[in-house]
């Protein structure tokens, strides 16, 4: 079957009318990524004396070979010579970059994602929810995604479940991740074309201290945890401050220091892949790697998260993947 656009519509938000424009868009990208950004496409849309003109606020969706792909909202619209416009869409997510005040009571991560939706009239859906209670929060002054962001965090260092925000054409999910599995293995003999393989300790910490301001004036409460294997012989001592003004006592908090030095006390490796195409291959889902090259320098089979992909469509459809395990 050859790759091809078997939808692409315009439609204007307050209105019926609507444009079939699938033979007039070019240079279609698709960017989906995990680190609180809304889904992107961005694509170049010959201009024609019929009537339509393209705007901001309207409505984008985009299919691939049958598969939804993309339902968003224009948000900028150039003009280029040669009758030709460039257009950056944004899904659902979007509209959780703004900016409020609000008052969570004693609540799970998925009632307070459910909040934030109903009040911005998004669709919405929590897909496996979780049940960790949250105590009360104020947050003042801060982005949506930020909030959510503050939720994702307590929920995981209570539980070890990992969360993320995702649209599914047109709907806003709150997802666990990884989300999809995917079993099918991809390497030098199945659709990667390219890859670079990063190993750091930039990120890293083996002495993590968490400091809690005191009631007392002028003083701080401080626990303190250092990882009892080798790594500060191998890297020397790097120390994470983690500050918190909650109301942890000193078991809670010398908790979250062990948490916290589990998770830092480690090189983190990640994994750029350009590759054929598969519009599967989608920040949150999974996939497993296998590369002659990698196995060479002690890197064997494994299952990489996406962390973001970048969907270039056309005639050569391919998508760059930046991946971690």
């Amino acid at each position: 079957m050859t790759d091809t656009i078997s939808k692409f519509v315009i439609k204007r938000r307050d209105s019926n009318h609507s444009w079939d424009v699938k033979d007039l868009v070019s240079s279609v990208k698709w960017t989906t990524d995990m680190n609180y950004s809304a889904g992107e496409l961005d694509f170049d849309l010959l201009e024609v004396n019929d009537g339509f003109g393209i705007k901001n606020g309207d409505v984008v969706m985009f299919e691939w070979n049958g598969h939804k792909i993309f339902k968003g909202y224009v948000f900028k619209v150039d003009l280029k010579a040669g009758k030709t416009y460039s257009v950056t869409a944004y899904d659902g997510l979007r509209y959780f970059k703004s900016s409020d005040s609000m008052v969570f009571p004693v609540s799970t991560l998925g009632q307070r994602f459910n909040t934030i939706c109903r009040y911005l009239n998004v669709p919405h859906k929590v897909i496996k929810a979780p049940s960790h209670k949250l105590k009360s929060e104020l947050d003042d002054n801060k982005s949506y995604f930020s909030m959510l962001q503050s939720a994702i965090n307590s929920t995981y260092t209570a539980t070890g479940e990992r969360y993320f925000l995702r649209d599914n054409y047109g709907t806003v999910e709150l997802r666990r991740f990884p989300h999809l599995q995917l079993n099918w293995i991809i390497g030098d003999k199945s659709l990667i074309t390219d890859y670079t393989l990063t190993r750091s300790i930039d990120q890293s910490a083996n002495v993590v201290k968490v400091v809690k301001s005191s009631t007392t004036k002028g003083k701080k409460k401080v626990a303190t945890e250092q990882a009892t294997g080798n790594t500060i012989k191998k890297w020397g001592k790097l120390v994470h401050i983690e500050q918190t003004s909650k109301k942890l006592n000193e078991a809670q908090m010398k908790a979250l220091a062990k948490h916290t030095l589990k998770r830092l006390n480690k090189q983190t490796t990640q994994l750029k892949i350009t590759a054929i195409g598969n519009y599967q291959l989608q920040a949150g889902n999974s996939i497993i790697v296998d590369v002659k090259d990698l196995k060479d320098v002690g890197v064997g089979t494994k299952r990489y998260l996406i962390r973001k992909a970048v969907h270039t469509f056309g005639s050569d459809y391919h998508v760059d993947l930046d991946m971690e395990w």
